[in-house]
């Protein structure tokens, strides 16, 4: 007869905290992190040419703080309400449409992802997102026990970007997908989905899922006419808008959720995300009590960085007209595409930039971008700046084709070899 087994023993402690898998901290910097930190170190000023911190290029409007300061005391008493204080609800509805109800206030549009994948997926069901698109969704994804998949942008000269429908379809047709992302216009695409609108509603609708239209750069215009989905009637539609964009000012902490779709289908999805808002309650009070005086000043923010953004894609298609260079067609945004020589490998050529023109930009891939040619620019940078900077950017490239069309040096020769 066996002696009964003892208690197990109780795992001794080793020092370490282990962290949830979704929260793991991702590999270190890569080569062109190193080499901008390195040269930051030793004070080289780098001119960021991926810079989209719009309040480092002298586009906040001089009234906002001012706005905000007068409501500063009606944020005394304190109310709270899942979806946010009703007058700035109100106030949205009247400039972007439906009712005060529809809207939800948050304190930025990846909080808003992130509610919105908490409410649409359960942990191990997906999203789908488009690629190229912007590399924040699928962390926030992970974040909230979700993954992602893609669906395909494909670009055409000179017209544009293309949804690809099957790869869509592919997509929502996994019954683990519960909704659809759209970047309307898409970042770093700068692509409005025009008529691939109505391509992406059939498809949620044909397999019952939702759709997150993030518009917050659909005012600002360039090669294209804007159009929004916001307020799309035949499936569930949550569309997403900011401070960050529409003012120029991402440090007001402000956006907001607005929700369209088939009146039967509503209710749940009102309920279910006023108990994810009340867990939250985000937005601060003198913020959602100057929302109403700051839209008054959108129209005029708007215009002033559209010129800016015009000004600039101008400049650069002007300053890169001769020679292998090509801007990609921009309908809107605040990022364009440039397709450079390749005569180094993209993150090479990135560190290059770093070293010899002291100018930062971000290569293609960092948008799941296919082509290993490609680099991403902001447009917000100030003219003169933006001009200076594309000029060495033009200048350091030209000087890496000149050296590869010389005759390969012998093997005594110090040339370094590019």
């Amino acid at each position: 007869m066996q002696a009964a087994a003892g208690p197990a023993a109780e795992p001794s402690y080793d020092g370490v905290v282990r962290l949830a898998e979704r929260a793991a901290v991702g590999p270190g910097l890569n080569s062109i992190a190193q080499a901008r930190a390195a040269l930051v170190a030793a004070g080289v000023r780098i001119t960021d040419l991926s810079d989209s911190n719009p309040t480092r290029h002298g586009l906040l409007h001089p009234d906002i703080l001012d706005v905000i300061a007068r409501h500063v005391p009606d944020a005394a008493r304190y109310e709270p309400h899942p979806r946010g204080p009703r007058p700035a609800r109100e106030a949205l509805a009247a400039r972007f449409g439906g009712d005060p109800a529809d809207y939800w206030l948050t304190s930025s549009t990846s909080e808003a992802y992130s509610w919105l994948f908490t409410l649409l997926a359960d942990p191990g069901q997906a999203i789908a997102v488009p690629r190229p698109g912007y590399p924040l969704t699928e962390p926030l994804a992970r974040l909230a026990g979700v993954r992602t998949t893609d669906y395909r942008l494909d670009y055409v000269h000179p017209d544009g970007w293309i949804l690809d429908s099957e790869s869509l379809q592919r997509a929502v047709a996994d019954p683990q997908v519960r909704a659809v992302v759209v970047v309307n216009p898409g970042n770093p695409t700068g692509s409005y989905l025009g008529a691939g609108a109505g391509a992406v509603v059939d498809a949620c609708a044909r397999h019952g899922v939702a759709l997150i239209a993030d518009e917050v750069f659909e005012p600002f215009a360039l090669d294209g006419e804007p159009g929004t989905i916001s307020g799309e009637q035949r499936v569930p539609t949550f569309a997403l808008g900011g401070g960050s964009k529409l003012l120029c000012a991402p440090q007001l902490k402000v956006a907001w959720i607005r929700l369209s779709g088939p009146a039967t289908d509503l209710a749940p999805l009102r309920d279910a995300l006023d108990r994810i808002a009340d867990a939250f309650l985000p937005v601060s009070g003198p913020i959602a009590a100057a929302l109403p005086d700051l839209l008054a000043l959108a129209d005029e923010s708007v215009a002033t960085t559209r010129r800016r953004l015009q000004g600039n894609l101008a400049h650069l298609r002007a300053a890169l007209a001769a020679g292998p260079y090509r801007v990609r067609r921009c309908d809107g945004g605040w990022t364009v595409l440039v397709d450079v020589p390749q005569h180094l490998p993209v993150d090479d050529l990135a560190v290059h930039l770093l070293r010899s023109a002291h100018l930062a930009v971000h290569p293609g891939w960092f948008y799941d971008l296919a082509d290993g040619h490609t680099l991403a620019l902001s447009l917000l940078p100030e003219p003169e700046e933006f001009a200076a900077g594309v000029s060495r950017l033009r200048a350091a490239i030209d000087d890496l084709i000149d050296r590869s069309a010389q005759p390969a040096a012998g093997p005594e020769s110090d040339r370094p070899v590019i």
